[in-house]
């Protein structure tokens, strides 16, 4: 299990103390990662000290706590939003939105286990919500354990067949397992649904590229683009794709649009190394691998593009 910064976090049940969580630099949200495996998420914890009901404490008192924890949560304040979330426990142990919302701080600081339990717990309170079975899937993915991520997905869209995330993210976790025209449809389902979500655009480009259809991923490409035409990313993917078809002629404009809507793009400056080097244009080449280290000092392919160039102009 990741750790915070300072102690680990330790999995726990739905009204349980837990130790203060840690701040974190950059709160990042969670993404699957590749990995294997398909075990089972641990047993729950049962509470190790007892819960007191406050009854001076308001139905309407909570609620106002809760809408500070998640003003907190949205913020990045994740220790602040945890104390309060923790602070609605100790008044009603199974609070939905508390567990929830513990689970998602436990799962952007990457204590994924934890976050487990406490989606686990979460459903326990309320088996009908979709989000909390999407997010448990998250939980699942980041850990490796992608079947599981994936019946978790398929139960929250039997609850929700129009719920976004759940079909993006599944369809992430169906490409990791290079199950890929399952991932085609989920992302193919998501544009249906929202047509002007561009980013499945470019997940669709991924998988056919790991099918080898590249003139189709090239064309998914041009789809995002015309939807975002401002994505340094995009401009910067088409390129990237051009060069590797040997249309270094082509790729050269996608990639300085790159770098014009983003200056600080290494990875579009690497590229744009390599057209030129498709083009003969060696000395332009070498200017654009030193832009590109002088933006990221250890970039292993510029520094190692730069070398070859090096040794070959000898």
């Amino acid at each position: 299990m990741a750790k915070s910064l300072g102690k680990k976090l330790k999995g726990e049940g739905a009204g349980v103390k837990a130790s203060p969580l840690k701040k974190s630099a950059a709160t990042k949200v969670i993404s699957t990662k590749r990995a294997k495996g398909n075990a089972s998420p641990k047993k729950v914890s049962k509470p190790n000290m007892p819960i007191n009901i406050d009854s001076s404490h308001s139905p309407s008192e909570l609620q106002a706590t809760l809408i500070n924890a998640e003003k907190l949560h949205l913020k990045g304040q994740l220790q602040e939003a945890w104390v309060l979330y923790q602070d609605i426990l100790r008044q009603e142990p199974a609070h939905y939105a508390a567990i929830h919302g513990m689970g998602l701080i436990a799962a952007q600081m990457k204590s994924y286990s934890m976050a487990i339990d406490l989606f686990n717990n979460a459903i326990a309170v309320d088996k009908t919500n979709p989000r909390a079975y999407s997010n448990l899937a998250n939980a699942l993915a980041s850990e490796g354990k992608n079947a599981l991520a994936i019946k978790n997905y398929d139960k929250a869209l039997a609850l929700d067949p129009g719920y976004i995330d759940a079909i993006k993210n599944r369809g992430i976790v169906r490409a990791e397992l290079k199950r890929y025209k399952e991932a085609l449809a989920d992302f193919a389902k998501v544009l249906e649904l929202q047509p002007g979500y561009w980013r499945a655009h470019i997940y669709t480009a991924n998988v056919l590229i790991s099918m080898g259809k590249l003139d189709q991923a090239l064309h998914a490409y041009d789809l995002g683009l015309a939807a975002n035409p401002n994505s340094a990313a995009l401009c910067n993917n088409l390129g990237a794709i051009l060069c590797s078809m040997g249309r270094f002629k082509t790729a050269l404009p996608k990639l300085d649009r790159a770098i014009k809507i983003n200056p600080q793009y290494a990875e579009a400056f690497n590229n744009r190394a390599v057209a030129l080097i498709g083009l003969k244009r060696n000395k332009e080449a070498l200017i654009n691998y030193d832009q590109a280290i002088a933006i990221k000092p250890d970039y292993q392919d510029a520094l190692k593009g730069r070398a070859k160039l090096q040794v070959g102009a000898r």
